[in-house]
């Protein structure tokens, strides 16, 4: 788990994005950001291996710059933690996330995961923030899943198993996210009433070459289907990784060789595009 998903991950770079490497954003710039309409999402597609289905779509923060394009999360999110700012960043995430929920995004066949940070999740007041959100978008529980986003999630066991305890009850779903070799110890994480994993890309594209990547991921594989754990392996770059975490015991794939994140009036297209070719 890593910063807040909002897609706290670097991003690669595509049309429209400035290089992020060579923008600081001072905690100035980035509460007026927050607090106008200058924060997007984009969504990037989950599909299912056995039968190329597309079943769920991670939303992912982009922000506006005044000059034009688009910044990814990596240029932005950790300045506002920081900055003290995951609050009004989740949201203002959220507040984008229910304007592009028309009724052509809701009748979509999918779930939608949003990533939200484990400090934000412990807030008195988050639960019933995420039920007016929800009420208001017209979105059942059951189609959320929360990707609970945390660096050192093992230090904060007890944090976590009360957040996954509400979280649950409440009828959402919840992600461990990023699970990779510097998880080292998984087994306490799916303790907890997690429904999914997702494997970090970084792992998942190693397993290509790498014998140790390889073991790590059957291993964490084997022990998430011994709860019954969905498992996602994101990073899924081409028909080659696709076919060795179908092997693995993956179940769902999410990467560029599915589609990159796009703005929710390409999600359409992108559908039709997808089931022609399978």
């Amino acid at each position: 788990m890593r910063n807040l998903g909002t897609g706290g991950r670097p991003q690669p770079r595509v049309a429209g994005q400035r290089p992020e490497a060579a923008i600081l954003l001072g905690p100035g710039e980035l509460r007026r950001a927050l607090e106008g309409p200058r924060i997007h999402a984009r969504y990037q597609p989950i599909v299912r291996i056995a039968d190329a289905e597309p079943v769920g779509l991670e939303a992912l923060a982009r922000l506006a710059r005044v000059e034009g394009g688009l910044l990814g999360a990596s240029a932005f999110v950790p300045a506002a933690e920081r900055a003290g700012l995951a609050w009004p960043l989740s949201r203002s995430v959220a507040r984008r996330i229910i304007a592009d929920w028309p009724a052509w995004l809701a009748s979509f066949p999918a779930w939608l995961a949003v990533n939200l940070p484990l400090d934000v999740l412990l807030r008195a007041d988050a639960l019933a923030w995420l039920e007016r959100g929800r009420a208001q978008s017209g979105m059942p529980a059951e189609r959320l899943t929360i990707e609970l986003t945390e660096s050192r999630p093992l230090a904060r066991l007890a944090d976590l198993a009360v957040v996954v305890n509400r979280l649950r009850r409440a009828g959402y779903g919840i992600a461990i996210d990023d699970v990779g070799p510097g998880l080292r110890d998984p087994s306490a994480l799916l303790g907890l009433d997690f429904t999914m994993l997702k494997l970090d890309k970084a792992v998942v594209r190693q397993s290509v070459t790498n014998a140790a990547a390889r073991r790590f991921l059957r291993r964490t594989i084997a022990a998430a289907h011994a709860r019954g754990l969905l498992i996602v392996a994101e990073g899924v770059a081409d028909a080659h990784v696709w076919a060795l975490v179908a092997e693995l015991g993956v179940q769902l794939a999410q990467g560029f060789h599915i589609a990159r994140p796009m703005a929710p009036e390409a999600l359409a297209a992108w559908h039709g595009r997808w089931r022609g070719r399978h």
